[in-house]
């Protein structure tokens, strides 16, 4: 059964992905591949195929539910969101990138969720959701 426990954990599992692939603090992925050494790339190569299955998942789980025209609304709320933020100053330096990130993990975590949350809304059940007894 859906509940907001189960989307709290999508959610969290999207954040933990965008922000572990670049965030400002410099510990990050991409931070990781960019530094100089030339050691542990075994472990660079595999974390690197890791980010891309989840994020091929997340992202044609998103892709396959809101479809680009629910993607680029849910994008535009969350733009139009960042602008009141900017707007009303609440924004700085590091806040603005990290915000910039929570917005992506949101457009995931809504995009996995949004067979759950569309059956929930309108009673509708997917194809992929019915059982044959």
């Amino acid at each position: 059964m859906f509940s907001y426990s189960s989307f709290f954990v999508r959610w969290l599992v999207a954040v933990f992905l965008v922000i572990a692939t670049y965030n400002p603090s410099g510990y990050s992925y991409f931070h990781w591949i960019a530094q100089a050494s030339t050691d542990l790339w075994p472990f660079k190569a595999l974390a690197g195929v890791a980010l891309i299955v989840v994020y091929g998942l997340y992202g044609l789980a998103t892709l396959r539910a809101l479809g680009y025209s629910g993607i680029a609304l849910i994008t535009a709320l969350s733009a139009a969101i960042i602008w009141v933020l900017a707007d009303l100053k609440l924004l700085t330096g590091f806040a603005t990138p990290m915000i910039l990130m929570l917005m992506l993990a949101n457009v995931l975590a809504i995009g996995v969720s949004w067979s759950h949350i569309r059956h929930r809304l309108s009673g509708q059940v997917d194809s992929n959701d019915v059982r044959i007894y």
